[in-house]
C-alpha cells in the first residue's frame, strides 16, 4: 500500500501541508486552553473580541458560519467573558467585546501560548518562520483576490 495521500502536484501538496499544520495548531490550541476551562473555538472568539466587532464580522474573518460563532459568543456571554453592546450606527446589531474577566482569561491563555511557542521556537529558525509567514500571506491575498474576481463575474 502506498503512503501517497493524493495528487502530487505542488498545489495539492501545499494544501495538504497547510491542513496538517492547521490540525496540529488546533490541537495545540485545545491543549493550551483546556486547563482554563476553554476550547480552541472559544479562544478564537475571545481573541477576536479583543477589538469589539459584530458576530458577522468575526465569522467572516474566521471563515465560519455566523450561527456557529453566535453559539460560542452566547456561551461566553453567559459565563461573563464577553458582553454585547449596541452598534452605534445600528442599534439592532450588537458588538461583542471582552469583559474584564474575559480579558483576564484571554491573557492567561496568551501566557500559556507564549510558553508553548517558546519551546517550539527553539526548534525553528525565526528567519524561516518569517519567510513562511510572508509566503502564506501572499497565498492568502492571491486566493482572496481570485475569489473576489469569481464573485464579481457571477
Amino acid at each position: 500500500m502506498s503512503d501517497r495521500r493524493g495528487p502530487e502536484d505542488a498545489w495539492s501538496e501545499f494544501v495538504l501541508a497547510v491542513f496538517d499544520v492547521n490540525g496540529l495548531i488546533n490541537e495545540a490550541g485545545e491543549r493550551i486552553s483546556r486547563p482554563l476551562g476553554q476550547s480552541a473555538a472559544r479562544w478564537h472568539v475571545l481573541g477576536r473580541a479583543f477589538q469589539p466587532q459584530t458576530v458577522a464580522q468575526m465569522a467572516a474573518e474566521m471563515g465560519h458560519a455566523r450561527q456557529s460563532v453566535q453559539r460560542v459568543t452566547d456561551v461566553l456571554e453567559r459565563e461573563g467573558l464577553i458582553a454585547y453592546r449596541p452598534l452605534p450606527t445600528d442599534r439592532r446589531t450588537k458588538l461583542v467585546e471582552l469583559t474584564p474577566r474575559g480579558q483576564e482569561v484571554l491573557g492567561e491563555i496568551y501566557q500559556r501560548q507564549v510558553a508553548w511557542f517558546a519551546e517550539i521556537a527553539s526548534r525553528l529558525n525565526e528567519a524561516t518562520l518569517r519567510e513562511l509567514t510572508t509566503s502564506l500571506n501572499e497565498v492568502s491575498q492571491t486566493l482572496a483576490s481570485s475569489m473576489s474576481n469569481e464573485e464579481q463575474a457571477s
